[in-house]
């Protein structure tokens, strides 16, 4: 049986609701975690407000994180297409980079404030498990064990590929629409972050990750329906999510309505406005709930509130530097910075023939590059072949099938790209 050391978490889980169809929907389980937490140890959400002034520990370059996505499905609509895994990954490096086309929203007050992460999210790996449990409702046993987790354990659901080194997704029914379930999905953050109370991060590293209900996991309108239009589903909540994995708090500091300063709590990031309570899934301009000097009205464009997804379009800088920190510093394996010197490859790496038809030769004669990774991206940057460098001399990769047109073969030494070749498939 597996435990955790938080058995207060048998407490009920509390927190606001807004309703759609006569269902109780929850953003994510961060906030119910935080409250059950707070009920059983009043003062457990009191933090230092540091952590976004740590120093980088690592040369700063392109931060490229692996993203592996479990797909655990009972029937044929839960197991989603790779269209919408796809658009999913280009939605959540568009927001993280800033280059999502909704930034025009953001409001000229907070203009001088947000900024995109120099991130990029490969999807390396797609595991599609089929289930016999009907959904994974967020809930908590006498032992305090989430029994949503169950999604990540080899019984149940598709259990998490090298959580040290990659980002696990679970794409799972979490009991939305017609189920028990109330929430779109949940993260862990790491162990050890200043702005989350202790006991806050995983349980144990097999079960970090994110996990996001089938019905709020795509982008760019590749949704599934009817809750997706009828909740105005963009994408987003993958994004709140990774930002949760990341160390970013709710920016309100989940104290349900009291400002920081008055007895409230403070998402441990010091340019996100004062906030005293969560948007209620709508993008109300006027709403302000710290009316303090020189404050500026609650953030709805901010992707860590519970704004609708259609005006959530915003990471500030210190929210981006909290995350690079967290990179840096908490989540050290996963990141791949691309500023770390590597030795120079390019002369002991052979592509031919390119323009290629039938059969691509790599050849190599570096015993330090057997084991190396070997993928081939199309032009948007999905991986459309996964292999390895298995010998010295001529490695022959099979192209039958492969549409004609324009990719781009990778070698990866320890995650880091070491050569990039243009291939011509005719």
């Amino acid at each position: 049986m597996r435990l955790v050391k938080n058995l207060f978490l048998t407490t009920f889980i509390l927190g606001t609701a807004v309703s759609l169809n006569a269902q109780h929907i929850k953003r994510c389980a961060s906030h119910e975690y935080l409250m059950a937490q707070e009920k059983q140890t009043p003062g457990r959400l009191d933090f230092v407000k540091s952590l976004s002034n740590l120093p980088s520990k690592k040369t700063r370059g392109t931060l490229n994180i692996p993203v592996v996505v479990h797909v655990v499905y009972k029937n044929a609509t839960e197991n989603i297409s790779d269209a919408r895994i796809n658009a999913q990954i280009a939605m959540l490096n568009a927001c993280f980079r800033r280059k999502n086309v909704d930034t025009t929203k953001t409001r000229t007050i907070f203009k001088p404030i947000v900024g995109g992460m120099d991130i990029q999210f490969w999807l390396v790996d797609i595991k599609r498990v089929a289930t016999t449990q009907s959904s994974f409702v967020f809930d908590f046993d006498i032992w305090g064990n989430n029994q949503a987790d169950q999604v990540k354990e080899a019984t149940y659901g598709s259990v998490a590929v090298q959580p040290d080194k990659k980002l696990n997704i679970w794409v799972c029914d979490l009991g939305l629409p017609s189920g028990m379930g109330e929430l779109l999905g949940y993260a862990y953050p790491p162990p050890g972050l200043n702005n989350w109370p202790a006991g806050s991060a995983y349980p144990s590293q097999p079960l970090d990750g994110v996990v996001i209900d089938y019905l709020a996991f795509g982008g760019n309108g590749l949704n599934a329906q009817p809750l997706g239009s009828a909740y105005g589903l963009k994408g987003k909540t993958c994004v709140h999510e990774v930002g949760h994995y990341l160390g970013l708090r709710h920016i309100w500091g989940d104290d349900n309505g009291l400002c920081p300063g008055a007895g409230g709590e403070d998402d441990g990031v010091n340019d996100t406005p004062a906030q005293g309570d969560m948007s209620n899934n709508n993008c109300d301009t006027l709403q302000n709930t710290c009316m303090t000097a020189n404050d500026m009205p609650d953030m709805i464009e901010n992707y860590m509130d519970y704004s609708a997804e259609t005006c959530q379009n915003s990471f500030t800088k210190q929210q981006v530097t909290m995350m690079q920190n967290v990179l840096d510093n908490f989540r050290t394996g996963i990141r791949i910075p691309t500023g770390i010197e590597m030795p120079d490859y390019s002369t002991d790496l052979a592509f031919y023939p390119n323009p290629v038809e039938n059969t691509l030769h790599v050849y190599t004669d570096r015993e330090d590059l057997l084991g190396a990774d070997l993928i081939r991206l199309n032009p948007v940057g999905h991986v459309v072949y996964k292999g390895q460098i298995k010998q010295l001399g001529d490695n022959a990769i099979q192209l039958q099938g492969m549409a004609k047109g324009l990719y781009f073969a990778q070698v990866l030494l320890n995650q880091q790209s070491i050569s990039s070749q243009k291939i011509i498939l005719k």
